[in-house]
């Protein structure tokens, strides 16, 4: 992914393509994150590796093969090596994505795979984030630039999860997985249904009830056996859920303390800032203040540590 200076507000580019790094069964190429203003386009070129792109902010417009592909906030795009590919901001939208190039390697064949790089076979596949693609991607920068302890290896996780959870929710990862045989209902697989569909919907989310009626339970049956199986009702699962929501928002994305309290269907922004302070003790507002003071302070050791290179 090539882009000029001009247009872009940050651009955070990690590039192996003469020494790429092994990364269990992929080769990493290519990692980073890039901030464009309004109408800036990276020019069309063909893809010398597999490409995923995550949308964290914003709009815009991809084209793959000189197919429109129309980009927002939450979308994941694959695209496929040997195809030409370019990517371009709304006229009035600022458009913030992560990205990793990619091929698999030799190990990849060892391992049961065949599913997952069938995906990668077509020239794009688009699907909207259901799995949180965005931590892997934010996780695996951050280990990049630290390096801190182990990063290597957890470099390698987080790319390795991105690869898989990019095209989880695809039709055609669907429709070839085979079929699991039908399991008996336990208390484990009950508790875990509850537990998925509210990581799925925690920002939807607006009481148990909800969840009760979407779900298919009697609301008191539900509530009850929650805190018996867990330990902790399903309210305050649901309230801590939504703030560690809310803490992802505030310190990857540029959303307000007021939009994130609409966007998590608090029903004030005093609810919802109560609600944060029960939980991390803090206001969302010195939250964010903190994190963004440490953010500043991480980016001046970086910038040090670059040029002491």
């Amino acid at each position: 992914m090539k882009a000029e200076k001009l247009g872009k507000q940050f651009h955070f580019d990690n590039e192996f393509w003469d020494e790429p790094l092994s990364c269990g069964w992929i080769d990493l190429y290519q990692l980073g994150e890039i901030s464009c203003e309004h109408g800036f386009e990276i020019e069309e070129h063909e893809q010398f590796v597999h490409e995923v792109t995550y949308i964290i902010s914003g709009s815009g417009e991809a084209s793959v093969d000189g197919k429109k592909i129309p980009l927002r906030e939450g979308d994941v795009l694959m695209c496929s090596m040997g195809h030409q590919h370019a990517i371009r901001a709304a006229e009035r939208d600022i458009l913030r994505f992560a990205y990793i190039g990619f091929r698999f390697n030799e190990s990849s064949d060892l391992n049961d795979l065949a599913i997952l790089k069938a995906c990668y076979e077509l020239p794009y596949i688009l699907v909207k984030d259901r799995h949180d693609v965005m931590d892997p991607f934010l996780r695996a920068i951050n280990e990049l630039y630290s390096k801190t302890l182990l990063w290597y290896q957890m470099l390698q996780s987080y790319c390795e999860q991105i690869v898989i959870q990019a095209v989880r929710d695809s039709k055609v990862i669907r429709k070839s997985w085979p079929e699991r045989k039908s399991e008996s209902r336990s208390v484990s697989t009950e508790v875990y249904k509850i537990i998925q569909y509210v990581g799925e919907n925690v920002e939807q989310i607006t009481s148990v009830r909800q969840i009760a009626d979407t779900l298919c339970y009697n609301y008191t049956y539900l509530s009850h056996f929650f805190a018996r199986v867990t330990g902790i009702t399903l309210q305050k699962y649901i309230s801590q859920k939504k703030i560690e929501r809310a803490r992802q928002l505030l310190k990857y994305q540029e959303f307000s303390v007021t939009e994130i309290a609409e966007r998590l269907n608090y029903e004030s922004v005093q609810s919802f800032s109560k609600a944060f302070r029960r939980v991390m003790g803090v206001s969302p507002t010195a939250y964010l203040q903190r994190e963004r003071h440490q953010m500043e302070a991480y980016g001046e050791e970086t910038a040090q540590r670059r040029e002491s290179q």
